[in-house]
């Protein structure tokens, strides 16, 4: 890894992009999926998979690297993690101690700690990292066709604001997702970590919710794996075309259970008054 580009690990402003207002999340009604979106609409709750349970087997693995540990300005962030690192242990070290492992580095010493954590990394994430996924328009053909089954399931409206959590805009990109391994606290991190995707995903818009077990300061505990939001904050539900009769009323019973208005749409249509609960 030593041919890795230092000026590329010099520190940088990751670029994150957050949204509020409407977004969207696409459901089929099948099988225990109809279980699921009834546990959204009746219960104000939504599950939240692992990175792991995601449809994308490369999700939140991104390439773990080190810099040159002899350029100027890359060495303090290097001495900087290093210590992070070692405030690990226990009972904790001294700065003589520090000082001492500092002084005894070798970038060929790094390069094999990299290489060791790197799978550590990827384990580590998916055991505590949650993610939920929405996109940014209610009529994408595409999600209706992959996950609201061909027009026989259903689009969520959501409207994000904090009380529900900060949502990231996803990038799209063919480049291969590398972190350095000082910045395993940073911005950067969140990004190349669970924010970043192929091009092969770039037409579902996706917009994403992380959260972690155990939760973050100021976020939202989770109950296996689902997250209680705030019952105002699911705002409609936009029903395919091919969407039995059966199922609607189901829903429609869901929403009973509510306190805060609930708009039922066609696709493709202004919330019916009839549906309106």
């Amino acid at each position: 890894m030593a041919e890795h580009d230092p000026e590329a690990a010099l520190p940088r402003q990751a670029h994150i992009r957050l949204r509020r207002g409407h977004l969207y999340k696409y459901k089929g009604l099948s099988g225990v999926n109809l279980a699921h979106v009834r546990e959204i609409v009746r219960d104000s709750m939504i599950y939240c998979p692992s990175p792991l349970q995601l449809n994308d087997p490369y999700e939140c693995r991104p390439r773990l690297v080190i810099g040159d540990i002899a350029h100027p300005a890359y060495r303090p962030k290097v001495d900087a993690w290093v210590r992070r690192c070692m405030m690990h242990r226990h009972p904790p070290p001294s700065e003589a101690e520090i000082r001492d492992e500092l002084g005894r580095l070798t970038q060929e010493k790094l390069e094999r700690m990299v290489a060791e954590a790197t799978d550590q990394y990827h384990a580590a994430v998916n055991a505590r990292y949650r993610i939920v996924s929405f996109s940014d328009s209610s009529t994408n053909d595409h999600l209706w066709n992959e996950y609201a089954e061909n027009c026989h399931g259903v689009c969520l409206e959501f409207y994000v604001d904090p009380m529900l959590g900060s949502c990231f805009e996803v990038e799209y990109s063919d480049e291969i997702r590398v972190l350095d391994i000082t910045d395993n606290e940073s911005f950067d991190s969140l990004r190349q970590t669970a924010l970043v995707k192929t091009t092969k995903w770039k037409r579902e818009g996706e917009y994403r919710l992380v959260l972690s077990e155990p939760p973050i300061d100021g976020d939202p505990p989770l109950v296996h794996q689902r997250l209680q939001f705030p019952e105002k904050l699911l705002t409609g539900i936009i029903l395919g075309h091919g969407v039995s009769g059966e199922h609607r009323d189901h829903l429609l019973n869901a929403a009973r259970f509510r306190s805060s208005p609930l708009n039922f749409y066609g696709a493709g249509m202004e919330p019916a008054p009839a549906w309106r609960r």
